[in-house]
Order: C-alpha cells, then sequence, then structure tokens
C-alpha cells in the first residue's frame, strides 16, 4: 500500500502542469461612444511614421540653413564689388558727359571715343579708315523713354540711333533732343543739349552731340532736371550734318512710348 501511494504521489507532481509565461505587450485600445473596444495599433505606426518624417524634415532644414549661410558669405563679397563697381562706372560716366560738353561749348571736335554716346563691340563694327558720310533718310530713332534716376533724382533720355542706310558707311551728325509738356510754349520746353531754338528748331547746331556709328549706338543723356518725366507728352529729335543742314527730323509720343 505504502508504494502504492507513493508511485500516485510521484504520478501527480510529474503531471502537474508547468505555470504559463505571460508575455507583457503594450496596445491600443479605442473604446467608442457604445462601450465597443477596438485596437488602435495602427495609431503606433502612424506616430512612428511622421515622427521620421518630422525628423528628415529637420535634418534637410538644418542642412539647407548651412549651405544658405555659406553661399551668403560668399556671395557678399562679389555683391560688394559689383556695387562699386556701378559707382564708378556711373561716375566716369558723368565725368565723360561733362567733358564733352566742355569740349561742345568750346567749339573742338570731339572724337569717338569722347562722345557720350555708348557702345559694344557687338554693336559697333565700324572701320576707321573709311570716311564719314551722311545720307538723308538713312537714319532712324527706337526705344525712345524717358525716365528718373532714383539715385541722382535727375532726367535720363535713352534710345537708340540707327544706320538704316543699304550701304556699309559711316553716318555721323550732331544730336538734339527737345521734350515738350503738350503744348506750343517754348518756354516750358527742355533743349538737351541746351540751345537756343529759332521756329522750334535748334539754332546752334555745333552744340549738338557728336556721333559717328556703322551701326548703331545706345544714346543716353542726363539731365539735370527733378522735373517728373510724365510731364513730358512729346519730344522732338533733330539730327544736323557738320554744313549745319538738319538732315533728320522725328517727333515721338512719349506717351505710347511708354
Amino acid at each position: 500500500m505504502e508504494d502504492i501511494s507513493r508511485e500516485m504521489e510521484r504520478e501527480i507532481t510529474s503531471s502537474k502542469p508547468k505555470p504559463i509565461k505571460l508575455v507583457r505587450k503594450k496596445r491600443v485600445i479605442i473604446i467608442d461612444d457604445f462601450g465597443v473596444m477596438k485596437s488602435g495599433d495602427y495609431l503606433k505606426i502612424l506616430v512612428t511614421i511622421l515622427s521620421i518624417i518630422s525628423m528628415v524634415c529637420f535634418i534637410a532644414a538644418a542642412l539647407f540653413y548651412y549651405l544658405y549661410t555659406g553661399l551668403s558669405k560668399a556671395v557678399k563679397p562679389a555683391e560688394t564689388r559689383l556695387v562699386l563697381a556701378e559707382k564708378k562706372v556711373y561716375d566716369l560716366t558723368r565725368e565723360k558727359e561733362i567733358l564733352m560738353a566742355r569740349l561742345v561749348i568750346e567749339g573742338k571736335e570731339p572724337g569717338i571715343e569722347g562722345e557720350s554716346i555708348e557702345s559694344s563691340p557687338e554693336m559697333e563694327s565700324s572701320n576707321e579708315t573709311m570716311p564719314p558720310r551722311v545720307i538723308k533718310k538713312n537714319i532712324d530713332i527706337e526705344k525712345f523713354s524717358v525716365t528718373k534716376d532714383k539715385t541722382t533724382g535727375d532726367l535720363l533720355v535713352r534710345f537708340d540711333i540707327r544706320n538704316i542706310s543699304t550701304e556699309q558707311v559711316h553716318v555721323s551728325g550732331r544730336i538734339f533732343t527737345i521734350l515738350k509738356p503738350g503744348n506750343n510754349n517754348e518756354d516750358q520746353w527742355l533743349v538737351v543739349p541746351a540751345s537756343s531754338l529759332k521756329n522750334g528748331i535748334p539754332s546752334e547746331y555745333k552744340k549738338g552731340q557728336y556721333f559717328l556709328i556703322t551701326n548703331f549706338k545706345p544714346v543716353k543723356f542726363i539731365i539735370k532736371n527733378h522735373a517728373d518725366p510724365d510731364f513730358f507728352k512729346q519730344a522732338s529729335i533733330f539730327i544736323f550734318n557738320e554744313q549745319a543742314d538738319l538732315i533728320f527730323e522725328k517727333r515721338i509720343d512719349i506717351t505710347e512710348a511708354k
């Protein structure tokens, strides 16, 4: 009997169930208004994705900021040099125009390098050995504008003078521009370069701005006048040859040109 009891005890001991290990796992449970529970594990995935996107955006923003700072430091010296160069060009242009005005007043003949009409190698392909000739109706005026210099307040008159002749010859002369407020009151007309008028036409042809072109050149007049550009409604352009003959005249409606 004793042996049977021991055997039964051993069997009961061996058949005793092993303890179950519980695995703890965090879960998101959503309870609706009716008390029904639903799994919200998808929210964890959404939060993880948003966290990764936020981190990538932060790293990209930091990288762009670093690159922008470096580029700004590299561009600033170049910007400073550009501003200084523009100021130097502006000062040299004004000085050149003052010298040209003195030459005209003194009755001297300004050369190509001394004229205040600007040119570039692409625009001007002149041959210095060719004798200058003027042919009637071989000139035209384009891109006329009257603006104000934002720095000095001076009036700026710009236009292109073009040789429209079919012959490859030089065209030269002396040019005047008259700005008019839209009436016949000559006291309100602005003559550039300054000259007396006769029948509404400049009478001192030697005071005109000298030019010599083969193709075309941009012309710029700087006027020490603080009138508003909108005050002027019309413009007349006159060109004389060296024999004081009027070889070109054109009237421009400034309001249409704008």
